[in-house]
């Protein structure tokens, strides 16, 4: 089968977005001659092996001598390298992992990950199965399936790169209202929890639930820290109703919310019923909302982190006028106390050759999951392959990710991270 060209139209490449993400500077010539660092006082080669751009610089850094590997190996040093070294994209999470392929820049460091058992399947078994919920920051967490309309109760935190996990205790089932939504999900620890100062000590992390009744929003929070450790705690969103003001009995029954995004602290969820984007403050727990633009309807949509601090909007027409598909990036400009406008920056024409949809954003890419529209109408053998494409948020360059048909796009949950022999244990 042909390899396609990538999913435009033929024109020159775009330039890049100045409202994207800007990347971290490179060290011209860092890696030379890293056997002579070894010779400098140990926090001095340390900070120097923090500058290089990129994990697999720091590999080969490894390689140059017992005194580099010591440092590099020295999870404290790691844990501050994945700080300033935000993690690639590697893969999709579909059962099985889809890794990125060559060429793309991730698909080494993807390979590291073979062989992984990303299904947890060292869990206890309980009658019913275990399903992943949600990827973050090397941990996946599980729950256990629910008849409809019930609060989950079985929740476990894994590491599947070292085969380790914590059961968490139940969560709360305090209501008795039917749950109309359930999203239980990780987030990061807040700031007041602190980094981690202790070598070897293991990351600080949340699992929150945010469960929609008939006529309240809820938040459960657990933290394996303090001041709130080993224990969930509720938080009700008593602007709901509010939210909710004014819209019929039947638009309330059909909210539903959309796939949930995290940009710059704050997780976000879409309900384009009401056209509002509900958004949650990690670090304070508290709620808020900003208005969407009126014309989402056929539209998918994704959230990503913008130029400082703002807030990044990608649509995706799931209608293309006149067959032509456009992916459109957008800006929250906000001015005081305004609730801010959506403020267009750039629209993206597609191939006409694809049918499209988001699978997500995470490492740097929103990555879009392309299947042929119709395939009867291209000569024998020239037939474009299907698969995975990732739009670079800094560049809004598109390239191949993956060329596998078998991935789920609306179940799929993106991998990022860095390979195996860079990822201390997160549990």
């Amino acid at each position: 089968m042909a390899s396609p060209e990538p999913p435009f139209p033929d024109a020159p490449p775009p330039p890049p977005c100045p409202d994207a993400p800007a990347a971290l500077p490179c060290i011209p010539g860092a890696l030379p001659a890293l056997e002579a660092q070894a010779t400098l006082p140990g926090h001095v080669t340390e900070e120097i092996l923090l500058r290089l751009p990129t994990a697999a610089d720091l590999a080969r850094a490894s390689m140059a001598g017992p005194a580099l590997r010591r440092i590099i190996a020295n999870h404290t040093f790691l844990r501050r390298f994945r700080t300033l070294h935000p993690p690639p994209l590697l893969g999709i999470l579909s059962d099985p992992f889809f890794p990125a392929q060559p060429p793309h820049p991730s698909a080494a460091a993807a390979g590291t990950l073979a062989g992984t058992d990303f299904s947890c399947s060292f869990l206890p078994s309980r009658e019913q199965r275990w399903r992943r919920c949600d990827f973050r920051d090397g941990r996946a967490l599980l729950c256990i399936d629910t008849d409809g309309g019930a609060m989950v109760r079985d929740v476990a935190v894994c590491d599947p790169l070292h085969r380790r996990y914590l059961l968490l205790p139940p969560v709360p089932q305090g209501l008795p209202d039917l749950v109309h939504h359930l999203d239980p999900f990780l987030a990061p620890a807040s700031a007041d929890e602190g980094a981690d100062t202790a070598a070897g000590a293991p990351l600080r992390f949340k699992v929150m639930c945010l469960a929609q009744y008939h006529t309240r929003l809820v938040l459960y929070v657990y933290s394996s820290s303090a001041p709130h450790a080993g224990q969930w705690r509720t938080v009700t969103f008593d602007g709901w109703a509010a939210l909710l003001a004014g819209v019929s009995i039947h638009v309330r029954s059909s909210v539903a919310f959309g796939k949930r995004y995290y940009a710059h602290g704050c997780f976000c969820w879409p309900i384009c019923a009401i056209n509002k984007l509900l958004l949650l403050d990690t670090a304070t727990t508290e709620f808020s909302s900003v208005h969407l633009p009126p014309d989402l309807m056929n539209h998918q949509v994704a959230f990503v982190e913008a130029t400082e601090g703002r807030l990044g909007m990608f649509a995706l027409s799931q209608v293309p006028t006149h067959l032509v598909p456009r992916l459109r990036y957008s800006i929250l400009v906000r001015t005081g106390d305004d609730p801010g406008r959506w403020e267009k920056k750039k629209v993206v024409t597609l191939s006409h050759d694809y049918c499209y949809q988001i699978i997500g954003v995470a490492g740097g890419y929103l990555l879009l999951y392309l299947v042929t529209d119709n395939p009867d109408s291209f000569p024998p053998g020239k037939v474009p392959d299907p698969g995975c494409f990732s739009l670079n948020l800094r560049t809004m360059d598109l390239e191949r990710f993956s060329r596998n048909r078998d991935i789920l796009p609306l179940l799929g949950q993106l991998y990022s991270g860095f390979p195996r022999y860079l990822t201390p244990p997160t549990i």
